[in-house]
């Protein structure tokens, strides 16, 4: 081996290994700086920012106060034998059905009793379990009966004028008769409560035929009883037996439909019937649940009224003054209540 060449030879080589080296790890430390930065970059969320919330406007449950006494106040002695139906003609007088009393009574708007007429029987003027009440576009009564299966139709001083239906399920025919609803057309929509249906007649009594059938699928419906035309010329239906409230066209369309069973706020417990007010908002009365629930026009709930104060309530009516009246058939007593 040559000593001399040895020496010569590995300076070069160190030096160029030293610097490779160096180049090496000069290139890793750049690629080391990089990475972390961009990672951090890439995971650093966008800022959040606040968006306004849309608030809905809360209804506000029309405040009511009750006229005391208002059927016994004016007329002493006055007792009931569960109270249905209750209508207000144009002067707002108050007509009333009795389920048990077989009679239709009249008061002024304070209360006074102005007339009364019926009794109990099958023959023409005579009730049998009468429930529901309308006043027609010329002023004549119209009075469901449960018992008999019939309409029948009065003088708004009590003289008989017609009958019609009867018992059976043809077209114009009742397995009971509950309530009914009149437009301003002079159609009569009567509700079925054992047919499942609501039959359809002229202020004349004519049949015009039979709107909807028995079912549990919206739609359909079950025990049908109260039932009222909307502001909008819209039939609203309360079918108790699927304890719900069913909004239909005037020829039978469903538009829409609310409710379940229950006892919550905006549940139905039996529902009985329903009206409107003058703003629109409209009141269902439950037997079973024992109260009056309001809403507003598309069906948002508002509030109870009266709460803890009914028993087993069915009829309501509105008149000029935005005056509530309502039957509390359990209570046997027929209750005013005026706007605050």
């Amino acid at each position: 081996m040559n000593p001399t060449n040895q020496s010569q030879t590995s300076p070069k080589s160190l030096v160029f290994i030293l610097m490779l080296a160096m180049a090496v790890i000069a290139t890793a430390c750049a690629e080391s700086d990089e990475t972390p930065t961009s990672i951090a970059a890439e995971s650093t969320p966008e800022p959040v920012v606040p968006v306004a919330a849309t608030l809905m406007p809360v209804p506000t449950l029309q405040s009511y106060v009750e006229v005391e006494n208002w059927s016994s106040a004016n007329a002493s002695g006055i007792l009931w034998a569960s109270p249905n139906g209750v209508a207000i003609d144009a002067d707002d007088n108050v007509y009333t059905t009795e389920f048990q009393g077989n009679r239709v009574r009249k008061f002024s708007p304070e209360g006074e009793l102005l007339l009364e007429w019926g009794g109990s029987g099958r023959d023409n003027g005579k009730f049998d379990a009468p429930t529901g009440i309308a006043i027609g576009p010329e002023g004549n009564i119209f009075v469901s009966e449960s018992g008999n299966s019939r309409v029948q139709k009065f003088t708004a001083d009590g003289d008989w004028i017609a009958t019609f239906g009867s018992l059976g399920r043809n077209d114009g025919q009742f397995e009971s008769a509950m309530v009914l609803a009149i437009s301003d057309e002079g159609l009569i929509y009567v509700t079925d409560w054992g047919g499942g249906r609501i039959n359809v007649f002229t202020t004349e009594g004519d049949v015009v035929g039979t709107l909807l059938s028995f079912s549990q699928e919206p739609g359909g419906l079950s025990n049908p009883t109260g039932i009222k035309i909307g502001p909008e010329g819209n039939l609203w239906v309360v079918d108790r037996g699927n304890n719900r409230i069913q909004k239909f066209t005037i020829d039978g369309e469903l538009l829409d439909h609310w409710g379940e069973v229950g006892d919550a706020p905006g549940q139905f417990r039996t529902p009985t019937s329903i009206n409107f007010d003058s703003n629109g908002k409209f009141v269902v009365s439950e037997f079973r649940g024992n109260r009056l629930q309001q809403f507003t026009p598309d069906g948002q709930l508002i509030g109870e009224i009266a709460p803890g104060t009914f028993q087993g309530p069915h009829g309501l009516s509105f008149d000029s003054t935005g005056a509530l009246y309502a039957t509390d058939t359990g209570h046997h007593v027929i209750r005013k209540f005026v706007t605050k």
